[in-house]
């Protein structure tokens, strides 16, 4: 219960300062403070772990400032980008080609052409097919009739005269 209260109270107080402070603060402050923020966790970190960087090679020494010299960067860099919204640098920008459109009665031509083309296309594919059922039915259906009457029967006269 000893921490519970204490850290529901730190919670409200953070609430509140988000709520009420924060949007009220600028970008640029922000930055500051995430430079003053990032200089403090360097510095504790260093403090606590010195003993470390101090046993290792020396090559060692020069990773510990590599996140923090890239941070730099990028905070300038966002510093820098915030000034220049302010300022009147003018970013040249090309000219769009000039597009020309064709004319439309070619273009209508054209969509004309393609849509007789499919037509005629689709028309001949159903006629071709419609010729083919067509066929495969009547062939199918002499085959079944001519059979029935050129068979004779199958009867031999010897067959006949055994009775």
């Amino acid at each position: 219960m000893e921490f519970f209260l204490p850290g529901v109270l730190l919670f409200l107080v953070a609430i509140m300062v988000v709520y009420f402070i924060a949007p009220n603060i600028t970008p640029f402050v922000t930055a500051i403070l995430a430079i003053i923020f990032l200089t403090f966790g360097v510095y504790t970190h260093y403090s606590m772990f010195k003993a470390e960087y101090r046993l290792s090679t020396w090559q060692e020494g020069f990773k510990i400032y590599a996140p923090a010299i890239m941070i730099i960067a990028i905070i300038l860099f966002i510093l820098y980008s915030m000034v220049s919204i302010f300022t009147n640098i003018h970013v040249p920008v090309p000219e769009m080609p000039k597009l020309e459109m064709p004319n439309t009665d070619s273009l209508t031509n054209y969509t004309m052409n393609v849509y007789n083309n499919v037509a005629n296309t689709v028309s001949t594919a159903t006629n071709s097919l419609s010729n083919t059922v067509s066929n495969a039915t009547n062939s199918l259906k002499n085959s079944l009739t001519t059979s029935n009457q050129n068979k004779k029967p199958n009867v031999s006269r010897s067959f006949v005269e055994t009775f």
